[in-house]
């Protein structure tokens, strides 16, 4: 047995002594940790009593228990999704069904950044091609629910203290009565660099003489301080219609990002949201529902905290200012057809996407000024075949315009020929889902998914001139949107004594988009091709509620990706991971032991400089206690110090800093929240 097998393999071995004594007389849990509630809903999902146990500092971190995602580690926070594969602009992040974007190049603030916990009621996953609502979901759609304001005057106070001055205050309250509510709040969030299994800070990564490495002022300052303020307004028209606003101001200050080659100084972010609902309009339409929302976010990134900016009279060697401009709308309905519901709906959205770089080279236009515009149209039916089965299909169209106001052509035509700097993308798909349930208890499911996103501004337009012999990034205005077909085959069992839910996945996709290398006139460049691809793999979970308040939770995933057309593997597949967990819980209090793990992964993109990774586990504890109007939550994530990496911080290029984003070592965090 492997080494970081070890703990693992003791505690399977402590797991199996309780349950097999106790299994017989076993009885359900539900599907996703929450507790109680029975229905069994088709995404996957966590409510923020989930979050609140765990040490988790964002959205990244607080979705990798959910079998099939996996995050991408740049710093001590902001931490980017990946689910099966599939990540950046071929995952839809919506927050209240508002697109948003980052405005770094690199990624340091993706959209599920730009919103605190404190604001989240839920979380839902859902993966595939199987979301025709909304433009672009080739992957799969993580969509965040906020908090809405409840009757009465109600309130809430939450308190998290961690290891590394890992500090966060919030509060939130509300009152709302038959017309209208109100709810506004307020978040404070700072953390130092944290330390990992062998004690380094992970400012401390960098071998000594690298340029990029911090300064020893730097190494052990704040890795993050981030505030966020918010505020929903609503109005209940009448009892069928509702109104609501809401509005957002997140400040994210000095924020560390040892995984790239410079630092947040700031990255501010405003949501506006708005949004119209009324029910029970006639007896053929149930719902129809508007909405419209602007954001904007604003960014600078410099190298001043890292030895590379020493001698220079602005206090840095480089410099980006980012800035994303997005507003855009819905209208839907739903309509009763024969025994099941037609949801029709039209959507637009406009993005703008504007950065300025300054290198010794001289000042540049990294992102060219780009405009996108989205229109699209969307059609969906769900209804019951009989008792036995269910049926679900949808069809989506979209029409996308991007342009890119500033000329780079003179720089982009070093790499290709003289192009267009505005393109039209068409793109379609569509899905059909059958669930049959033959026999009580059990339930077999089936479907088929396609969908298309047009090429990012990013990939097609970005424009970065290096020093010396480094190699240059430019995008390619040729490129073709992509298209994931997927196949989803699966079987769940929802009985008296377990839930066990397993299914495999199977994508063919057609001009996925991939980052090469390019031989230019002069020197070489980082640029993005489409490459035909396949993605396959499978998940199983099983949760099993035993005698004496004792719950059982256990799960798998496997992602296999391959680069059809170079051969090699693809990059940034998660290797084989998975969780076990037995918890006591009698409602009032809880213990929690679980071992989280993941297998080597060999499979690397070696053109992309990508590295193998070594498999890990570890062992976190978590108790709780209920006690009239407090939670309380305390835990020790990494009890034995495991010093280890996820594999998707092994950083490829053309991003690459030099050093690898190792994991939180031990981490002890006590949570307190007060609601009235």
């Amino acid at each position: 047995m492997k080494k970081h097998y070890l703990y693992t393999g003791i505690f399977y071995i402590l797991l199996l002594a309780v349950c097999g004594k106790l299994f017989a007389e076993a009885i359900i849990l539900e599907e996703i940790i929450v507790r109680g509630e029975k229905k069994v809903v088709p995404e996957e999902s966590l409510d923020m009593r989930d979050i609140r146990k765990t040490a988790a500092r964002d959205v990244g971190e607080a979705l990798k228990v959910v079998e099939g995602v996996s995050f991408v580690r740049k710093g001590a926070i902001a931490n980017d999704v990946v689910v099966r594969g599939f990540s950046r602009d071929n995952l839809n992040v919506l927050i209240d069904g508002m697109r948003i974007y980052g405005a770094c190049p690199n990624r340091m603030d993706p959209a599920a950044f730009h919103i605190d916990f404190a604001e989240i009621k839920k979380i839902s996953v859902l993966k595939g091609p199987f979301d025709v609502r909304n433009p672009g979901s080739l992957g799969g759609l993580i969509e965040i629910n906020t908090t809405v304001p409840e009757e009465g005057f109600k309130g809430e106070i939450n308190t998290f203290l961690g290891s590394y001055r890992n500090i966060t205050t919030s509060t939130h309250t509300s009152y709302g009565d038959e017309k209208w509510d109100i709810l506004v709040g307020h978040s404070y969030k700072y953390s130092l660099p944290y330390k990992d299994g062998n004690s380094t800070r992970i400012t401390e990564q960098y071998p000594p003489f690298v340029p990029n490495r911090y300064k020893d002022s730097e190494k052990d300052d704040k890795a993050y301080l981030i505030n966020t303020s918010w505020v929903k307004l609503g109005f209940n028209i009448s009892d069928y219609q509702r109104l609501e606003v809401s509005y957002s101001r997140q400040e994210a200050d000095d924020v560390i990002y040892p995984y790239l080659l410079m630092d947040a100084v700031y990255d501010d972010t405003d949501r506006v949201n708005i949004s119209y609902e009324r029910l029970n309009v006639c007896k053929l339409i149930e719902k129809i529902k508007a909405q419209f929302y602007f954001n904007q976010v604003k960014h600078v990134m410099t190298d001043e905290r890292r030895v590379s900016s020493l001698g220079w009279v602005s206090g840095y060697m480089m410099k980006t200012y980012a800035e994303t401009n997005t507003f855009g709308g819905k209208v839907e309905s739903d309509l009763f057809v024969d025994t099941g519901t037609l949801s029709v709906g039209a959507d637009y959205y406009f993005r703008n996407w504007d950065a300025i770089n300054r290198l010794p080279t001289g000042i540049q236009k990294m992102m060219p000024d780009v405009d996108l515009s989205n229109f699209g149209v969307f059609v969906a039916y769900n209804r019951t075949v009989k008792k036995q089965f269910k049926l679900a299909a949808g069809a989506r169209a979209d029409k996308t315009r991007t342009k890119a106001n500033d000329n780079r052509s003179d720089f982009c035509d070093l790499y290709y020929a003289a192009h267009d700097m505005t393109k039209t993308d068409f793109c379609s798909g569509g899905n059909i889902q059958l669930t049959y349930l033959p026999v009580t208890n059990i339930e077999l499911f089936a479907g088929f998914g396609h969908a298309s996103r047009p090429p990012d501004p990013e990939e097609r337009y970005i424009a970065l001139q290096k020093p010396l012999l480094k190699p240059d990034w430019v995008g390619n205005p040729e490129l073709d949107p992509v298209q994931n077909r997927e196949f989803d085959i699966g079987i769940k069992y929802l009985g008296n004594r377990i839930y066990g839910k397993a299914m495999f996945y199977y994508s063919d996709i057609k001009d996925f988009i991939t980052v090469y290398n390019i031989a230019g006139q002069t020197k070489s460049a980082k640029s993005f091709q489409n490459v035909n691809a396949t993605l396959y793999g499978g998940e199983v979970n099983v949760n099993v509620y035993l005698p004496f308040d004792l719950d059982f939770q256990g799960g798998l995933s496997y992602t296999w990706g391959k680069n059809d057309t170079s051969g090699n593997p693809l990059p940034e597949i998660s290797p084989l991971m998975g969780r076990v967990a037995i918890k006591y819980d009698n409602e009032k209090y809880f213990i929690d032991m679980e071992s989280i793990f993941a297998d080597d992964q060999n499979r690397t993109d070696s053109d992309l400089n990508e590295e193998k990774s070594s498999g890990w586990a570890i062992i976190n504890f978590t108790t709780g206690v209920k006690y009239k109007k407090f939670n309380v939550f305390a835990g020790l994530h990494n009890i034995f110090d495991k010093h280890y990496f996820e594999h998707l911080s092994y950083q490829r290029d053309p991003f690459r800093s030099g050093i690898i984003v190792p994991e939180i070592g031990r981490n002890i965090y006590l949570n307190i929240t007060y609601k009235w």
